[in-house]
């Protein structure tokens, strides 16, 4: 099952999403596996939020002892066992899951400025679901562990069109770039709502690989201004 996961994460940027669109698709034999969140309903019961907005609930699982928290962002690995009825999609078993890592927005003040780190790393993916910005990454390491962090300037949050300027950073942690990785993070944006307004337009940034182009997109966030 493990070596099963390795491979599909590798391949999960050109086959990201998957239905079930006959019989033989809602079988055990095959599988899917994408990014999602955990929407927790009991104490233990809960549903799996996929990025493309399927519902899915988990029926049966072969990670019982796997834990679930609410708003937890995954990467799930999961077969089709029918289509479910409601504001469901599908009834599912649960193969196995991996927690992506989750944070929240910081802001960047001088005192912790050194702990941020600004070390190479490149943005290879990135997309928005529901409060989640989900950012694949590539960065040099192997040995170590390294820290990822979304932040806001506190001195220049804002550019001067009056957005905000939301900074990628990475800390190698002295960790000698021998290999080429990927992970993934899922970053809440709910910091940057602004009240009254259904939408929060904002710009990405990251210095990128040395001798490439920095990343710079202005991204929208769109969200119920109800919450």
């Amino acid at each position: 099952m493990i070596k099963r996961m390795i491979v599909v994460l590798i391949t999960i940027l050109l086959l990201p999403f998957a239905g079930c669109f006959d019989d033989d698709d809602c079988s055990q034999d095959n599988y899917w596996v994408t990014t999602a969140t955990i929407e927790k309903t009991g104490i233990d019961s809960y549903i799996i939020v996929t990025d493309n907005g399927d519902r899915l609930y988990p029926s049966s699982t072969a990670i019982p002892w796997f834990q679930i928290v609410d708003n937890q962002r995954v990467w799930a690995d999961y077969s089709i066992l029918g289509d479910a009825k409601g504001d469901l999609t599908y009834y599912v078993k649960v193969n196995n899951m991996a927690k992506i890592l989750t944070k929240g927005i910081l802001a960047l003040t001088p005192q912790n400025t050194d702990s941020i780190g600004n070390d190479a790393v490149k943005i290879a993916n990135y997309w928005i679901t529901g409060d989640y910005l989900s950012i694949r990454f590539i960065y040099g390491g192997g040995q170590s562990i390294h820290f990822i962090n979304l932040v806001q300037d506190a001195n220049n949050p804002f550019n001067d069109d009056g957005l905000p300027v939301l900074l990628f950073r990475h800390n190698r942690n002295s960790d000698p770039a021998n290999y080429r990785m990927q992970g993934t993070v899922s970053i809440n944006l709910a910091k940057i709502k602004v009240e009254g307004q259904p939408y929060a337009p904002f710009v990405l940034k990251c210095d990128g690989f040395d001798g490439e182009p920095a990343f710079e997109k202005l991204l929208v966030y769109v969200y119920d201004d109800n919450n």
